[in-house]
């Protein structure tokens, strides 16, 4: 599996569109179960779920897209509260990545 991640890995860092997204666990927690995911996506958000690092998972922006759009949906179905600000904290962060085309976490 893990190899599998790092070819798919390699294949978008070569796409133009690629957008390398810098996740934390909890964020790829949400993804997958808030953000339904295209199958690629899926795979590559599972093959680091056991991981607790940060970790670098590439998309196109037509994904990126679509999973603010599948987010902005969850969260409009929710009441409001702490998993609600998650996701839209999470949300906002995927909008920034999409319009500036950088997906890495600010260095502290």
């Amino acid at each position: 599996m893990a190899v599998l991640f790092l070819f798919m890995a390699v294949l978008f860092l070569f796409s133009q569109d690629a957008i390398k997204m810098q996740l934390t666990s909890a964020e790829r927690s949400l993804l997958l179960r808030y953000g339904y995911p295209f199958a690629q996506i899926e795979r590559a958000l599972k093959a680091c779920s056991a991981s607790t690092a940060i970790e670098i998972v590439p998309m196109d922006c037509h994904e990126l897209e679509r999973l603010i759009g599948d987010l902005c949906r969850s969260i409009n179905d929710m009441n409001p509260g702490k998993l609600q600000n998650q996701l839209l904290t999470l949300c906002d962060r995927l909008e920034a990545a999409e319009r500036y085309g950088d997906g890495m976490l600010d260095p502290f």
